[in-house]
């Protein structure tokens, strides 16, 4: 394992389901950055933001202080489901 500074290890080649005890992430609960997200369904960064404070689209997941995600498996029901009104 090499550490590339004193925050990040890299894993490189690492193989296998499993690191440790923690299993890795799968397709199921991958998270989704705001470009990947606009690319699925197609509306503006504002409107985005706009439905999501509004309900109208889901809540994202905090990955620090200046970023988010959103769960793809939310994202595809609501591409599956549509737009609630």
């Amino acid at each position: 394992m090499q550490y590339l500074d004193d925050r990040f290890v890299d894993l490189g080649n690492i193989s296998g389901r499993f690191l440790g005890d923690w299993p890795m992430q799968t397709q199921h609960d991958s998270l989704l950055r705001l470009p990947e997200v606009l690319a699925l369904i197609p509306v503006s960064r504002a409107t985005w933001y706009a439905g999501v404070k509004s309900g109208r689209y889901p809540k994202p997941v905090s990955l620090g202080p200046r970023c988010v995600a959103w769960r793809a498996r939310e994202i595809q029901r609501l591409v599956s489901e549509g737009v609630r009104a």
